[in-house]
């Protein structure tokens, strides 16, 4: 806990915010930059878990690709996004490993101790489990990030410290119910109009200063390949991709 409590604070410190700080998207943004990590924005519909960011890190040269699926709640999405920063900084682990450690790193970076601490005093000292849940939903549109999150972390915390663990009945049934009441961040970026090839491409540079498509559109016209390429790269209908050729080239 301590180890995970000091990587977060570095990487904290390294984006030049205090702990006490909300994480931005923009803040994530930069470090993956930092790090030379490409983020690759795609629309894969409604995921489970894992499959909503997967990287890829290819050693021949040293590149990691981070993909992103759009089509994410904007809570969970700042979740994935401080996952797959967590891979980027630990490479060298593997399987069950590397997913358990870009878990407690992004739960530890987005709700640090401090944060957990003070959450943790003041829902335990609620006088019913309706407050109690009341002030965790508070904290987590505070800090932008999943009620879940905060639930794991203050119990994260409370382990650590010793103390009793919070337990509330229902979690899952009521986050879900939490999470109705948002967008996805694909439906907050294109603010509900069609989503052409064209605006998809501009929207996903400017949003995440990806030069993805950029680097993209100089491999099909340089190579002269087609759009099986593009669904094979971003896991996409063959329709889309031609749509996506086009702009590209």
């Amino acid at each position: 806990y301590e180890y995970l409590q000091k990587i977060a604070l570095k990487v904290r410190k390294d984006i030049n915010i205090s702990a006490d700080a909300v994480i931005d998207f923009n803040h994530l943004i930069k470090r993956f930059n930092d790090l030379h990590a490409v983020i690759v924005p795609v629309l894969w519909g409604s995921k489970n878990r894992h499959e909503n960011a997967v990287h890829i890190y290819l050693p021949d040269s040293k590149s990691t690709w981070v993909y992103l699926n759009l089509d994410t709640k904007v809570f969970d999405f700042k979740f994935w996004m401080a996952h797959e920063l967590g891979h980027c900084l630990s490479p060298t682990l593997e399987g069950e490993e590397a997913e358990d450690f870009a878990d407690a790193f992004a739960g530890a970076l987005l709700f640090p101790e401090s944060k957990a601490k003070v959450a943790y005093e003041a829902i335990m000292s609620a006088p019913s489990d309706a407050a109690r849940y009341t002030h965790l939903f508070a904290v987590a549109q505070e800090n932008i990030i999943s009620p879940y999150t905060v639930f794991k972390e203050i119990n994260h915390y409370a382990k650590h410290a010793k103390l009793p663990e919070l337990e509330l009945d229902n979690l899952g049934a009521r986050i879900t119910n939490f999470n109705k009441r948002y967008l996805t961040v694909s439906e907050a970026l294109f603010d509900g109009e069609e989503i052409t090839a064209k605006r998809f491409i501009d929207k996903s540079k400017e949003a995440f200063d990806t030069p993805f498509y950029d680097v993209l559109g100089q491999y099909l016209r340089s190579t002269k390949k087609g759009a099986g390429v593009i669904n094979g790269i971003m896991d996409m209908p063959i329709m889309d991709a031609h749509s996506i050729l086009s702009e590209l080239t």
